[in-house]
């Protein structure tokens, strides 16, 4: 990499010095006269160097376009008539009829004339051309606009006459319109009737009239099923914070389980007898608090299972199975081998578990001290925003500008 950034300096600096020596070798080349724009094109901009007996100086120029002559402007002006005549009806096909709204530019280009319309009753016509609902309701009208076009002080106007039309309906707006003005001049004829007669037929239209029927099945679906997904994904999240929230009173009961059953087991008590005296204490306790404890919980059911027949081994298997984590399922197995073996040493295994078991409460208390705080991060920014408004609102209400 580090070649690669010397070779492209070197490449960099030699077409610098190349560039350099070239524009230095061209001569300079005097300038008379600088060509115009052509009308319409606006105004360009050059930068020159001037040299005078003080010596060199750059000058920047502004160098306005060319203007029409006399004979062009009238030209130039017939030209633009001759196109606003082809355009100013948009898709109106005859100045007699106009149903549509008309195209009124406001330039011809690439000529630099401006067009400026002025209609004569600005309540039929509008100044971008459209045609109001008070001309097409007031149809048929007849009214002028004018065209005045504009290059520097010259001005050239043109008149153009229209007669604004109802637009026509066709099809179903037809009949509509029909039916509209039948409804209407039946209601005006018969003001005083308690009941009114809707028109059996407009012309030879027959018309059978029906109330609509409101359906909300599709309201029932779209809004029914998106309530079902919401509810199932409603479930699934309780059930998973359920099961998290299990899970951390499980590892939370871990080591006080494993410590009493230490104790327990080297006063002498057989594992069963520990595991029925832990069980009656934490009953009693649940009792007299009203809390559970979810280690406890599954000790209690495994006692169950002892009490109905189940072999003491297959209780303790099953106890693991059930917590789930691999502390209760080591010390499940650990339970298993102090059963069939009575091995020595257990007591030993069994205390390394329970400061394991320690370290990983702490280490889950600090986890679950960090997500608190990363869920008190939001409420804590928004805090700060309004302490932020107040303080500075009032601030810059104070301040005289």
């Amino acid at each position: 990499m580090k070649k690669l950034c010397i070779a492209g300096l070197i490449v960099v600096e030699g077409l610098s010095v190349g560039l350099w020596l070239r524009e230095r070798a061209v001569p300079e080349t005097e300038v008379t006269a600088i060509e115009r724009n052509l009308p319409g094109e606006g105004s360009s901009e050059v930068d020159l160097e001037v040299h005078t007996s003080l010596g060199a100086m750059p000058f920047h120029l502004d160098v306005g376009e060319r203007a029409y002559s006399a004979e062009e402007l009238e030209t130039v002006f017939a030209q633009g008539k001759a196109w606003l005549d082809s355009v100013w009806l948009g898709e109106n096909a005859s100045p007699e009829k106009v149903t549509e709204d008309l195209y009124f530019p406001d330039k011809i280009e690439n000529t630099g004339i401006a067009v400026r319309w002025i209609p004569e009753n600005s309540r039929w016509v509008q100044y971008d051309g459209g045609i109001t609902e008070e001309a097409r309701s007031e149809a048929p009208a007849k009214t002028r606009v004018r065209a005045v076009l504009k290059y520097g002080t010259e001005e050239r106007g043109y008149d153009y006459e229209l007669t604004i039309e109802k637009p026509e309906l066709e099809g179903g707006a037809l009949l509509r319109q029909s039916i509209q003005a039948d409804v209407l001049r039946h209601q005006a004829e018969n003001p005083s009737d308690e009941t009114f007669l809707l028109p059996a037929s407009v012309g030879e239209e027959t018309l059978t009239w029906y109330v609509p029927k409101k359906s909300d099945g599709l309201k029932v679906f779209v809004f029914g099923n998106l309530l079902v997904v919401l509810f199932y994904l409603s479930y699934e999240d309780r059930k998973f914070q359920k099961n998290r929230q299990r899970e951390r009173e499980l590892a939370a009961d871990y080591p006080d389980i494993v410590y009493r059953m230490i104790l327990l087991v080297s006063s002498g008590m057989t594992v069963r007898g520990a595991w029925e005296k832990m069980v009656q204490d934490y009953c009693r306790w649940r009792h007299s608090t009203g809390k559970r404890r979810w280690g406890y919980e599954e000790m209690e059911n495994g006692l169950w299972e002892m009490n109905y027949g189940v072999p003491e081994l297959t209780v303790y298997e099953n106890f693991g199975s059930r917590c789930g984590t691999r502390g209760y399922i080591r010390f499940a197995a650990l339970l298993i081998q102090q059963v069939r073996r009575g091995a020595r040493g257990m007591n030993e295994i069994l205390a390394r578990e329970v400061g394991e078991a320690e370290v990983a409460r702490r280490e889950n208390g600090r986890k679950a001290t960090e997500e608190s705080a990363s869920r008190l991060l939001f409420p804590m920014l928004l805090l700060m925003m309004v302490v932020f408004a107040v303080l500075m609102i009032p601030a810059f209400l104070s301040m005289h500008f």
